[in-house]
C-alpha cells in the first residue's frame, strides 16, 4: 500500500513537472510574442516618428509656399495699382491733350479761316486823308483797329403768314395804308390784311481793339508747388528759345496762374500767332501754354434802337393749305406787282404754310425809321 501510494505520488510529481514543463514552453512562447510585439511597436514607433516629421516637413513646406505665393500676390497687387495709377495719370494726360489739340484745332480753324478770308477779300484803291500825332508811345507802337457791330434782329413768321419785300418803301407804304387787300388763288378769292414789320429792339456799337506788339499774355500755366522767380527763370528761358527778342520784366501772378512778359523792342505780331505750340517742361511732365499779344478792347458808342421795316410787309390770313408753297408765293407776287392793286416790284416773297420760322432783319438806315 505504501508503495502504491509513494508510486501514485512519484507518477504525479513528474506530471506536475511535465505540466510545468508545458506552462514554461507556453511561458517562454509567449515572452517570446511578448518580444515581437515590443520589437513591432518599436519598428511602428520610429515609423510614426518618420512620418510625423515627414508631415511637419511637409506643412513646413507648405507654410513657406503660402508665404511666398502671399509674398508674390503682394508684389502683384502692388505693381498692378501702380500700373492702374500710371495709367490713370496717363489717361488724365491724354485728356489734356485732347483738349490742347482741340483748342489748337479751333486756332488753326479761326487762322485758316482768317487767312481764306483774307484771300477772298476785293482789292480796294486807297486814298490818303489826313495825319494823327500819335498821343502817346503806345500808339506809335502798337496795333489798333475798330469794328462796327450790329445785332441782326429776329422775326417770328407764322403759320399763314407771308413776308414781302419791295424794291421801293413808297409800294410798301402804299399796300400798308389800304390794309385789306384781296387776292386771287387759284380761282379762289382769299382776302389777306397787310401789316407794317414792327422789329424788336436791336443793338449797334463799335469796339476799339488795341494789340501790343512789346507784351505778351501767357495763360494756363501748371499748377504746381515751385517758387514764384523758378517759374519766372523757366518763362524767361522759353520765350528766349521762341527768338521773341530780349526780355525787359516778367510779371506773374501765381494765383491767375497767369503772366505778363514786357519785351525790350516791339515785334511783328503774327511771329507770337505762329510760332507754334508753346509748352514748357516741369517735373518731367509737358504742359501746354496759351500765349497772345496783350489785347485791350474798348466798347464804344453802344446804342439800342427799335425801328419799323420801310419796305417789308406782312400778310396775315392766308388760307392755301391744300396749295404748293412756291405757288402761292407767286400767285402774291403777280398780284402785288400790278400797279392796279396798289402795288410795284416785288424783291422777295417768303410764305410759311405750316408752323413757324424766324426772319432777320439787318441794319439799314434806309429801311428803318
Amino acid at each position: 500500500m505504501a508503495e502504491d501510494k509513494l508510486s501514485k505520488k512519484f507518477t504525479s510529481e513528474i506530471e506536475l513537472l511535465k505540466e510545468l514543463e508545458k506552462w514554461k514552453e507556453k511561458l517562454d512562447k509567449i515572452e517570446k510574442q511578448k518580444t515581437e510585439i515590443l520589437l513591432s511597436k518599436l519598428a511602428l514607433d520610429e515609423k510614426r516618428k518618420m512620418k510625423q516629421k515627414a508631415l511637419t516637413d511637409l506643412l513646413e513646406q507648405s507654410n513657406k509656399q503660402e508665404t511666398e505665393r502671399m509674398r508674390i500676390q503682394k508684389n502683384q497687387q502692388e505693381q498692378l495699382s501702380l500700373i492702374h495709377e500710371q495709367n490713370n495719370k496717363m489717361r488724365k494726360e491724354i485728356d489734356v491733350l485732347k483738349m490742347n489739340l482741340a483748342a489748337k484745332k479751333v486756332k488753326r480753324g479761326e487762322l485758316t479761316c482768317s487767312f481764306s478770308l483774307q484771300q477772298c477779300l476785293l482789292k480796294k484803291k486807297m486814298k490818303f486823308v489826313h495825319l494823327e500825332d500819335a498821343k502817346d508811345k503806345d500808339d506809335s507802337i502798337n496795333m489798333s483797329c475798330r469794328f462796327h457791330m450790329a445785332t441782326k434782329i429776329p422775326f417770328t413768321v407764322n403759320r399763314g403768314e407771308a413776308l414781302i419785300q419791295f424794291e421801293e418803301e413808297s409800294v410798301a407804304q402804299r399796300v400798308i395804308r389800304k390794309h385789306n387787300h384781296i387776292i386771287n388763288l387759284e380761282n379762289k378769292e382769299i382776302a389777306l390784311k397787310a401789316c407794317p414789320v414792327v422789329l424788336d429792339t436791336g443793338t449797334t456799337f463799335k469796339i476799339h481793339v488795341k494789340l501790343s506788339q512789346m507784351i505778351i499774355h501767357v495763360s494756363n500755366i501748371p499748377n504746381v508747388d515751385i517758387a514764384e522767380e523758378w517759374m519766372r527763370e523757366k518763362l524767361e528761358l522759353l520765350f528766349y528759345k521762341a527768338k521773341l527778342g530780349e526780355i525787359h520784366r516778367i510779371s506773374y501772378d501765381p494765383f491767375l496762374k497767369e503772366a505778363i512778359v514786357t519785351l525790350c523792342q516791339p515785334i511783328a505780331l503774327n511771329k507770337i500767332i505762329w510760332h507754334g505750340q508753346y509748352c514748357i517742361n516741369v517735373f518731367g511732365k509737358t504742359h501746354f501754354l496759351n500765349v497772345s499779344p496783350l489785347k485791350k478792347s474798348i466798347v464804344e458808342k453802344a446804342q439800342m434802337f427799335s425801328g419799323t421795316s420801310r419796305k417789308a410787309v406782312l400778310l396775315t390770313g392766308i388760307n392755301a393749305e391744300q396749295k404748293d408753297e412756291e405757288d402761292v408765293e407767286d400767285m402774291i407776287e403777280i398780284h402785288f406787282q400790278k400797279p392796279s392793286n396798289g402795288g410795284g416790284e416785288v424783291d422777295r416773297v417768303t410764305y410759311i404754310p405750316r408752323g413757324m420760322k424766324t426772319a432777320y432783319f439787318e441794319i439799314d438806315k434806309a429801311d428803318f425809321i
